[in-house]
């Protein structure tokens, strides 16, 4: 059984995804229910068997998301989901599984990962306009002064 704290996790570090599920659906943030599916998913998937290569198989994650294309942030091509990705979510809720983390300890964790994801995203921002147009410095700067 999943608890509330695994989805929480998975929320504050997959809050901002945008997923289309499927060719008909339209792109969107995901819901609770994809929240609680995935951490359904890739549990099981932690407990399942490993191919022949000595990797898991993921076989409920993947067949979860196997029509899914999710942009995990902004200014980042969509795409499927890989097998790091799978890692991913499984090492998110690792530390919640194994340990019984409680719900205090469990919002930092999540907090310290939303703002490490936030850190990775702002530098590459920065550095595209700085690259892309120099020649607007003076313009930033005045709007900085302003705001």
């Amino acid at each position: 059984m999943v608890n509330d704290i695994v989805v929480s996790v998975l929320k504050s570090a997959l809050g901002r995804w945008v997923c289309k599920k499927d060719l008909s659906s339209h792109p969107s943030l995901l819901s609770e229910p994809d929240l609680h599916a995935l951490a359904v998913a890739t549990q099981a998937g932690m407990l399942s068997s490993s191919s022949l290569e000595g990797e898991p198989e993921w076989g409920n994650l993947r067949e979860l998301t196997k029509d899914w294309i999710v942009q995990q942030k902004p200014g980042v091509a969509p795409g499927p989901l890989q097998f790091n990705d799978f890692e991913h979510l499984a090492a998110l809720i690792s530390p919640v599984l194994s340990k019984g983390l409680a719900p205090q300890s469990v919002s930092e964790l999540a907090v310290s990962q939303h703002e490490l994801s936030q850190d990775d995203i702002q530098p590459q921002v920065v550095d595209r306009w700085v690259r892309e147009a120099p020649e607007l410095a003076f313009a930033r700067e005045h709007l900085e002064r302003c705001l």
